[in-house]
């Protein structure tokens, strides 16, 4: 079951990241959503690194967001009547595995 805001079978693959400025970058690659996959650009920043405090591993927190027409993934139900744009918004950390 998915739960809020996850969408079952949608993948994002970063193909380059571009640093901009202290604790920014763009991330490129293909989102792939209802089984269309189209070029996407995420603006990350970088929320904190260190030890995480519950399992002591060293992780690195980010947000990032971005925009994208879900009409160009085959999500075209009511479209103009409910708008078009669909802004994601995505908090995540890496974690380093030993």
């Amino acid at each position: 079951m998915a739960r809020r805001g996850q969408i079952p079978g949608s993948t994002f693959v970063s193909t380059k990241v571009e640093p901009h400025g202290k604790d920014k970058a763009k991330v490129l690659g293909n989102l792939t959503l209802h089984g269309v996959t189209k070029p996407v650009t995420l603006d990350v920043t970088l929320v904190g690194v260190g030890a995480n405090s519950m399992s002591k591993k060293y992780t690195v927190g980010f947000d990032a967001t971005g925009t994208i027409k879900r009409s160009e993934f085959g999500v075209k139900t009511y479209v103009p009547l409910i708008g078009d744009d669909l802004h994601l918004t995505i908090a995540g950390a890496f974690e380093l595995q030993d």
